[in-house]
């Protein structure tokens, strides 16, 4: 088993801006699958979402998670992996702000005053990864682009 601080995965998962993409657990028992940006921090990983978002919801009812971050284009690469999460109240706009940076940058747009204004009821989705697996299918998949 791998860490998110093992040099080839924390390399990957800091250089993209690709979103992850979190499984939860419905209140029905059945899968759901979410595109988040995200940040890395001291090994876990970090969201922003609305405090209405039906996601945060799922995670109060049940915290188990599965993740991915892989681009969309072949050759496939990327991480994925199984963890818990903790909804995180406070840190929200803080964590918005992070993820704004990485994924906007500095560039003033339609979209940044849009989250801007509604940060204040955003919370953050902190999760602690206990398993990360990397896969690179770059050899297999050569000439294929």
């Amino acid at each position: 088993m791998q860490k998110l601080d093992d040099v080839k995965i924390h390399k990957f998962i800091q250089d993209g801006k690709i979103p992850i993409r979190v499984a939860f657990v419905k209140s029905n028992g059945m899968p759901g699958v979410v595109s988040l940006w995200y940040i890395v921090n001291d090994c876990k990983i970090y969201c922003a979402v609305q405090k209405t978002a039906k996601i945060v919801s799922h995670f109060e009812k049940n915290s188990i998670c599965g993740f991915e971050i892989a681009a969309d284009k072949p050759p496939y690469k990327g991480i994925r992996g199984e963890g818990t999460v903790k909804i995180l109240n406070e840190t929200g706009a803080y964590v918005l702000d992070l993820l704004m940076d990485k994924y906007l940058g500095e560039k003033e747009s339609a979209l940044s005053k849009f989250l801007k204004n509604n940060s204040k009821t955003e919370i953050a989705i902190e999760i602690t990864p206990q398993a990360v697996f990397d896969y690179d299918y770059s050899k297999r998949m050569k000439g294929i682009s």
